[in-house]
């Protein structure tokens, strides 16, 4: 049955079953399903832009900054009801002044382009003190919904579930309209997508603005996370994180961010509690991002496509094992 389900319908009833056991986890294992959630977040954004659109991003760890910044604002201000959809949409235009560059440049030199905004976004995080109290770090009160003042670990891993539920569903009815098919024809060929009619630097502006928004709103849920915009937290490192986690996932998949976000955001951890558990925790802790990045390798050399495929081609041999067995 869930197998020939809708995607949106296998979203919700796992989102449900999340909203049920949120309640009974732990302190650390509410804060590593915050972690994944607002990671999937932004995984979502950037997989738009680079896995669909074919468009590379070493500017996403700025854009998650513009709407930590802007979020952590107009909360302190009180525009509580405000702070995640401004986040998006100043995200989304800081998106597209970065992304202009891509209407003349492409591949290699655009992703060099947007390494050159990364480093300047950086820039201006420290140095535009009245809006980002500079390399100190703007303190953000607590996310407050309708009024509600989100008190706890619990209720705010709720409101990113269900925020990672919202970016999931929009990204999936995109992907099957016109615009997502013109992102799709665009990645493989500007030439061809020009042949049949598409429009190549409008549905290239149309990818930086959604990708910029949904990526604002994973910065924003971020800074209310931390209670804290910090200009260190939103550096060229991040930025590579979130490129990682739609490769190891898988390209231009839905489901590859979210397993891309899993994996890159847990087996870190993971890494560390193996290491404590053997008492070498001091060794491994200084050798952690290499053993990281040696397991994403090693991973991508057997299957380059990504966890997506992986789980795709287990799924197809399970399913040819059942046809094969004799009927009882």
């Amino acid at each position: 049955m869930l197998r020939h389900s809708s995607p949106t319908i296998l979203a919700v009833l796992f989102t449900l079953a999340l909203l049920f056991v949120i309640p009974w986890l732990d302190r650390y294992a509410t804060y590593l399903l915050i972690s994944v959630a607002i990671a999937a977040i932004g995984a979502l954004a950037l997989n738009l832009l680079t896995g669909m659109c074919g468009l590379i991003n070493f500017a996403q760890g700025a854009l998650m900054g513009v709407g930590a910044y802007t979020a952590g604002n107009l909360g302190n201000a009180g525009w509580d009801i405000l702070a995640l959809p401004a986040a998006g949409f100043v995200s989304a235009i800081a998106s597209l002044v970065i992304g202009l560059p891509a209407l003349r440049l492409r591949g290699l030199y655009f992703g060099v382009a947007t390494l050159a905004a990364q480093f300047i976004v950086d820039y201006l995080f420290k140095i535009l003190e009245p809006i980002t109290h500079g390399v100190s770090g703007l303190p953000i009160r607590q996310l407050r919904v309708l009024g509600v003042v989100i008190q706890n670990d619990r209720m705010f891993a709720t409101v990113c579930v269900l925020s990672l539920l919202l970016a999931w569903w929009a990204m999936y009815r995109i992907k099957n309209t016109d615009l997502g098919r013109s992102f799709l024809v665009v990645r493989e060929g500007e030439i061809v997508a020009k042949g049949m009619g598409i429009d190549v630097a409008h549905t290239k502006i149309w990818a930086f603005l959604i990708s910029g928004f949904f990526a604002g709103i994973a910065g924003a849920l971020s800074g209310f996370n931390a209670r804290l915009a910090d200009p260190e937290a939103f550096t060229l490192g991040l930025s590579v994180d979130y490129l990682a986690m739609i490769i190891v996932g898988g390209l231009g998949s839905l489901t590859g961010p979210l397993l891309g976000s899993l994996f890159v955001t847990l087996l870190p951890e993971a890494i560390q509690r193996i290491a404590e558990s053997f008492g070498i925790a001091s060794l491994l802790s200084a050798l952690r991002e290499f053993t990281f990045g040696l397991l994403i390798i090693v991973f991508l050399v057997f299957e380059p496509r990504g966890l997506s495929a992986l789980f795709r081609k287990l799924m197809l041999q399970r399913d040819a094992r059942s046809r094969k067995q004799p009927a009882t």
